[in-house]
């Protein structure tokens, strides 16, 4: 998939060494909105072993993990989990982008760009994110990308130890899969 200057991939386990500087530039950055991996994860090894995960689920159509890169670099890490090709023909997305790139439209095309293959390859008809409350610049790249804020949930998740409220977005398929 590609988008002007972006270009978007699937995650290939060689790919390992440049995920991880991405993962350590912008590791506190991430941990202002997730929980944190634990210093366990911030090495070669657990990374690869990451990402041939990925492949594995993305073989069995079961999770797609991309890298959203710019040049030679990535600037972000989208992922559609709990895909659901039976009956409910839905995905969970999931994003982080550098900081050092944001504010540069990469996260709004990027999104764009995995939910029209959810739709048109994986014949999804919808797709959901959660975003934290105060996470504003998640919740304008939703508004961005047609997504519909649909619930609130109140002390959802626990983050640097606070009980934080998320609120729920939906994005529907305006052309139905048979």
């Amino acid at each position: 998939m590609m988008n002007s200057n972006l270009t978007i991939t699937l995650v290939k386990a060689e790919d390992a060494a440049t995920v991880l500087a991405f993962e350590q530039e912008n590791r506190s950055h991430f941990e202002e909105w997730i929980a944190s991996r634990g210093d366990e994860f911030y090495n070669l090894p657990e990374v690869r072993s990451s990402l041939e995960q990925a492949q594995y689920l993305a073989n069995a159509k079961r999770e797609y993990h991309y890298l959203a890169w710019v040049g030679g670099e990535v600037v972000g890490r989208l992922t559609l989990r709990g895909v659901e090709q039976d009956q409910y023909h839905k995905a969970f997305l999931g994003y982080r982008f550098s900081q050092r790139h944001g504010g540069h439209g990469y996260a709004t095309a990027a999104v764009n760009a995995v939910v029209a293959q959810a739709f048109d390859e994986f014949k999804l008809n919808r797709i959901e994110a959660v975003v934290i409350i105060d996470n504003l610049p998640s919740q304008a790249i939703m508004r961005k990308c047609g997504f519909s804020e649909y619930g609130h949930s109140h002390a959802s998740v626990h983050r640097n130890g606070l009980w934080m409220d998320m609120l729920h977005y939906e994005k529907l398929n305006t052309v139905r899969p048979a």
